[in-house]
């Protein structure tokens, strides 16, 4: 199949890897989240203040639902996609899922120096809590785990596509 799907936490290198892997095999690059954030015209934070979190998760569900069937493709998503069970089912169907693992401790670092953005479901529990609900629904969805140490952006496009079997 010439598509693949990223998933995982924010931070770990989604739509930056993805990009580099689709320059490299010629595909088109999806990121969900920007195309929420081209919908409304404001970022994605912005968007989860106006419309709540589970208008969003409408929203994001939606989104991945009217993605093409058709072409070689990747596509970023956001990390809470893997909240909806009927979007994970889509994107199963028409590309491989592989699941980004960053350890946490990578996370956080990526994300203080990253500029904010919004991270759906993010409670008192902070980052910890966040990871500890989805790594489980990261596993169930993918179809394939690449663990990622600290690699540069060349290094983890690489071992993705490797892992998955695309060149």
């Amino acid at each position: 199949m010439n598509r693949l799907t990223l998933i995982g936490m924010p931070g770990s290198g989604k739509s930056a890897i993805g990009r580099v892997i689709a320059t490299r095999l010629g595909w088109r690059f999806i990121d969900t989240d920007h195309y929420i954030e081209k919908r409304f015209g404001k970022k994605l934070q912005a968007v989860v203040d106006q419309v709540g979190v589970e208008e969003f998760a409408r929203i994001e569900e939606e989104t991945v639902l009217a993605l093409p069937a058709e072409g070689s493709l990747v596509i970023s998503t956001g990390g809470s996609v893997v909240y909806s069970d009927t979007a994970m089912r889509r994107l199963a169907a028409i590309s491989t899922v592989v699941f980004l693992d960053v350890p946490i401790q990578r996370l956080h670092g990526r994300i203080a120096r990253a500029a904010p953005r919004g991270i759906v479901g993010m409670g008192e529990g902070g980052l910890e809590e966040l990871y500890q609900r989805r790594f489980e629904l990261y596993h169930k969805y993918a179809h394939s785990i690449v663990l990622l140490h600290g690699e540069n952006l060349q290094e983890a496009a690489t071992r993705v596509m490797f892992q998955c079997g695309v060149s």
